[in-house]
């Protein structure tokens, strides 16, 4: 009876001392200034936006004319998913769309033949024309990056893109500065580019010859997120796109941009 007794009494014992543990670990758990670990989740997104893009090196159209310094604006936009880890880092990718266009353009002045009204005589007369180059460049990019936040909703963030372009265009359009000529007589006349009523005339028109399509760049950047809701960040974002590979072997020459970006990400 004894025994029957004392081992009722260790029964109980034991369930005492398992609850009293179990209580303490749950108390723990709960407790606000123990350090908890940083909920690790995936999100999902996109931004859009439009790009100042920058021509580095010279253009050079079948004419072997060059065009320097060319800039204009294009527009990008791509889906991202982030993966967030137990420090501060977070690790994503993007895949996307960027249209990157550049306008270049020189003054020429040429020694053209005319005939004077009055007289008939033929003389060499200087006549200034522009020179514009549009380049057009379709890319597909996708980008590996590593995200680290500070100074509360800032972060900033480093990429390496990798690009293929899918469309390219060049067009050369030569265009009279003046449409009227002086001759050395005092007298002027109108003067035009023969079958160009309007004063120009395209010299090229199409494909990039000795395209890469293949490109490399670093994508730094910098931006903000706000959480309007449970769920759902919204911020802005600045990024440079500064390329490593030429996009034609012909000049060479390339296309840096500096992109302002809406970007919204939703907790999956």
């Amino acid at each position: 009876m004894n025994g029957t007794r004392n081992f009722v009494y260790f029964c109980v014992f034991c369930l005492l001392w398992a609850g009293t543990t179990v209580a303490q670990t749950n108390v723990l758990d709960s407790d606000p200034l123990r350090a908890r670990k940083l909920v690790v989740y995936d999100m999902f997104g996109g931004y859009m936006g439009p790009t100042f893009n920058g021509q580095t090196g010279t253009i050079v159209s079948d004419c072997d004319c060059e065009f320097t310094g060319g800039a204009n604006a294009g527009f990008a936009a791509s889906v991202m998913f982030e993966k967030l880890t137990r420090s501060s880092l977070v690790w994503g990718v993007t895949l996307g769309y960027e249209n990157r266009s550049v306008e270049g353009k020189f003054r020429e002045q040429e020694g053209v033949l005319q005939r004077a009204p009055s007289n008939g005589r033929e003389y060499t007369v200087p006549i200034t024309f522009s020179n514009t180059a549009d380049v057009t460049l379709h890319y597909v990019t996708t980008m590996p990056y590593l995200k680290y936040s500070f100074l509360g909703p800032i972060f900033g963030r480093l990429g390496a893109s990798f690009s293929y372009i899918f469309s390219s265009n060049l067009t050369h359009t030569k265009s009279l500065e003046s449409t009227t000529v002086k001759f050395p007589t005092g007298e002027t006349a109108s003067v035009q580019i023969p079958g160009a009523e309007n004063g120009s005339v395209e010299l090229q028109n199409g494909p990039i010859e000795g395209l890469t399509a293949f490109q490399i760049g670093l994508s730094p950047a910098l931006g903000a997120e706000f959480k309007i809701s449970k769920k759902v960040f919204l911020g802005p974002v600045f990024q440079y796109t500064l390329p490593f590979t030429s996009v034609s072997s012909q000049g060479p020459f390339s296309v840096q941009a500096f992109q302002v970006f809406v970007e919204a990400r939703v907790i999956l």
